[in-house]
């Protein structure tokens, strides 16, 4: 059986170089299927595909280097670190397409923030009122004499109190929770497209 590290050298130097399958096959000048029977251990490497890989090859970091590297990359493609530069020769970005795309987020993070402060509103009148309920539903309380008019409207305040001291329901409380996390998401968003675009742009 063939060993690996052929198909380990292949898969190094297609990841090192951002090529797929039949991109580094089309280098090669040989078959897809012959990459994917060599990556997958099927296949030997053959004397004149390791020849015409050597040139990408060599430009591979060293094997320690890239076994350090593997070890420590992120189990989820989330969890990946953004690349703090460029190289060197990357031209600068459309600054005027950052700042649209800027502003379109404070925007949406405008109104979004506005939902959010409505819900936040309602939850802290809905605490207000939940504090209050005892000594309203006391004063509200019909006197054991009272007649059936009496007793009718006792009893209809301390449900039309009480549902004024209701908390905000499960889905609203979760809207709550979604909408701050888009706020935050969107308004970070507008902060390092300023920070791309050299932090000249005003709202």
């Amino acid at each position: 059986m063939p060993t690996s590290a052929a198909a380990s050298l292949l898969a190094r130097v297609r990841q090192h170089f951002g090529l797929d399958q039949p991109a580094l096959a089309g280098y090669l000048a040989v078959s897809p299927m012959l990459v994917r029977h060599i990556e997958g251990g099927r296949r030997r490497l053959t004397a004149e595909v390791r020849l015409a890989l050597q040139p990408l090859a060599q430009h591979l970091p060293p094997a320690a280097e890239a076994a350090a590297a593997e070890a420590a990359a992120p189990l989820h493609p989330t969890e990946t670190p953004l690349a703090p530069t460029l190289p060197p020769g990357t031209p600068p970005p459309d600054a005027f397409a950052l700042d649209v795309r800027r502003r379109v987020c404070l925007q949406n993070a405008g109104r979004l923030r506005a939902q959010h402060a409505r819900l936040s509103a309602r939850a802290a009148v809905a605490h207000r009122w939940a504090t209050a309920l005892p000594a309203l539903l006391a004063a509200a309380a019909a006197p054991p004499d009272a007649d059936a008019d009496a007793l009718a409207r006792a009893a209809w305040l301390a449900e039309w109190l009480a549902r004024r001291a209701r908390p905000l329901p499960p889905d609203a409380v979760t809207r709550w929770h979604r909408l701050g996390a888009r706020v935050a998401a969107l308004e970070a968003e507008a902060a390092a497209l300023a920070a791309g675009a050299g932090g000249g742009t005003t709202a």
